[in-house]
């Protein structure tokens, strides 16, 4: 079935060709085609359309300047503010857009480069790059050339790294290579991350780096728990060093090394934190209207740190082989 304002057709000797003009709309094999103008190459099997082109397939609604279409390969090239969109058999909707795209509809792939935005409704979240491909069958898209990531909620979760992958059926987000992640509460930067969108868990490793207003912290690896894009729990594993600070803004002069550390936040916060295996500290007090300068330092097997709403330190608690001082400044 076509439909256009002007139909022109031509026989040659390779076959027939259509010329279509104004409000042109037909269907090749099982593929609706929308645009201003198309040509139909009947013997090589080519459509080639101009013009607010819009393709009709399935669960896919592609967009474009123009477009040419192989139908004997099933492959779509795609030029000009090319958007594809699709919705899912759950109801969420996403989408992927650049200056050039290519559908592969028999491989059910597709790839679009050069100022490649992209949204996720389930995920909700934007992502940017310069080269994007995304296989629909198996569930599973990359982005590379300064791939970007950030929530759809303003001002929580930014992500950057050289490529970034993405696994549908495990809602799954793995960087690679000088990943950088901020959110209102913490900074951190690896070589590797793994980010778990269902259970809102981050595991970073590769030199790992974890810093905030109270804290910085290095270990081999970390494991951040969110809550509703907030900052809840942060686990460092094996040759753990934290850097503390009593208020924000602060000096952290304060530390703590360990094999394990976990630490627990509330408000951007740390709330509590606790260390085991060849733990040290070092931590200061200084001298105000209600407490002494002090200085106390020591080694043990395990230590725990409750702290306070205004975020002083209210209990240091250490266990096992414990080994340490105090050091008190001498008053007049």
């Amino acid at each position: 079935m076509i439909n256009a304002n002007r139909l022109n057709m031509v026989n040659l000797e390779s076959g027939q060709v259509l010329q279509l003009n104004g409000q042109v709309n037909f269907f090749y094999g099982e593929i609706e085609f929308r645009s201003d103008r198309a040509v139909i190459l009947d013997g090589p099997k080519i459509a080639r359309l101009s013009g607010n082109v819009v393709v009709e397939n399935d669960s896919l609604h592609l967009v474009a300047d123009s477009l040419a279409y192989y139908r004997n390969t099933q492959v779509l090239n795609l030029g000009g503010k090319v958007r594809v969109t699709q919705r899912t058999s759950q109801g969420y909707s996403r989408w992927m857009e650049g200056d050039y795209g290519i559908y592969n509809r028999a491989k059910d792939t597709i790839t679009v480069w050069q100022n490649v935005r992209a949204w996720d409704e389930r995920e909700n979240g934007f992502a940017e790059c310069g080269y994007g491909f995304w296989d629909r069958t198996n569930g599973y898209a990359y982005l590379i050339e300064e791939p970007r990531i950030r929530a759809g909620v303003k001002d929580t979760l930014y992500i950057s790294a050289d490529k970034m992958e993405y696994f549908e059926d495990e809602r799954k987000l793995i960087a690679t290579f000088n990943v950088e992640t901020s959110t209102q509460d913490y900074h951190a930067n690896s070589d590797f991350l793994i980010y778990f969108a269902k259970e809102e868990q981050a595991v970073f490793t590769g030199q790992p780096n974890f810093y905030n207003e109270f804290a910085t912290a290095t270990a081999r690896e970390f494991h951040l728990y969110l809550d509703q894009q907030k900052l809840s729990r942060v686990v460092l594993v094996d040759s753990c060093l934290v850097y503390f600070a009593i208020e924000g803004q602060e000096e952290k002069k304060n530390w703590v090394q360990a094999a394990n550390i976990e630490l627990n936040f509330v408000d951007g916060k740390v709330q509590d934190f606790s260390a085991d295996r060849d733990v040290a500290y070092y931590y200061v007090q200084d001298q105000d209207g209600s407490q002494d300068f002090f200085i106390n330092s020591a080694t043990g097997d395990r230590l725990k740190a409750l702290f306070g709403e205004e975020n002083q330190l209210k209990l240091m608690d250490m266990g096992g082989r414990i080994r340490g001082k105090y050091f008190f400044e001498n008053q007049p």
